[in-house]
């Protein structure tokens, strides 16, 4: 039975490839960063060319963030495409809360192509291509940090991300993960205090067995890694081996020569 679902699943997938050329042509693609139609010259196939100084500069590297900026337990390796700033924090908040959630799918791109080293798609529109030369999965999963309020589709971000991401490294998305209490806005507190407003806030579904898996756990931004780490937390809990984390970008201090830094709005 599962063979049969794994064959159905891989057939789904190709028809997905093989839509793409057409939706491209129906609904072209736009750049998440300034929103203007993409052109076949776009960087790593999600930028347009004006932008692509602002990513160039903006861009986190290396992609793995440094634990003196964050506070991580039970996550093991935390990465970020991009600092959370300027234009790509503009990007983030338009794809959350003006209604632009198709935006995901370009930063969900950029994602695999810096973090992970897919190789960009060969046209707006297209999908990067992962080559898994090892032939072993990256990870058993991908699981979603849950949104703390749901109001609408594009309030679900990470898991929209996690299913674009999921499609081009092979990689299923699982979603184990719900919130036992309610939960402040991360925003309006001290550091000590987003602590203890995760603390404990998250744990697996009744029935769910995580036994043996490695996970990669998404958000869309990482400030202080308390959500993350309290997400990790669960999900070791409910079973799981490891879980690392990744995001589109990370609150951190951006090195002098990558010039000044937009003030965040989001924290988590």
């Amino acid at each position: 039975m599962k063979q049969r679902k794994r064959i159905s699943l891989d057939w789904l997938d190709r028809g997905r490839t093989a839509l793409e050329p057409l939706l491209a042509l129906a609904y072209p693609r736009h750049c998440p960063l300034c929103g203007t139609v993409l052109e076949q010259s776009a960087w790593k196939a999600a930028v347009c060319r004006s932008c692509i100084p602002e990513a160039e500069r903006l861009r986190h590297l290396p992609p793995r963030l440094p634990v003196t900026e964050h506070a991580f337990y039970a996550v093991n390796t935390c990465a970020a495409a991009f600092y959370y700033a300027d234009s790509v924090r503009h990007a983030i908040l338009l794809c959350k809360e003006n209604g632009n959630p198709w935006y995901a799918r370009e930063l969900a791109d950029l994602m695999a192509v810096l973090i992970f080293g897919a190789q960009p798609a060969r046209a707006p529109g297209y999908r990067p291509v992962y080559e898994n030369l090892s032939g072993i999965s990256l990870y058993s999963a991908i699981v979603p940090v849950p949104p703390r309020v749901k109001k609408n589709r594009a309030e679900n971000m990470p898991l929209l991300l996690a299913q674009r991401l999921g499609r081009i490294l092979h990689i299923p998305v699982i979603q184990p993960l719900c919130l036992t209490r309610q939960v402040l806005p991360q925003k309006s507190l001290d550091q000590q205090k987003r602590f203890a407003n995760v603390k404990d806030a998250y744990a697996c579904r009744t029935g769910v067995d995580l036994s043996g898996m490695r996970l990669l756990l998404l958000d869309d931004v990482i400030t202080t890694g308390t959500t993350i780490s309290a997400c990790a937390k669960a999900l070791l809990e409910g079973g799981a081996v490891s879980v690392d984390g990744v995001c589109v970008a990370a609150t951190e201090l951006m090195p002098k020569s990558h010039g000044a830094a937009g003030t965040p709005k989001e924290s988590k």
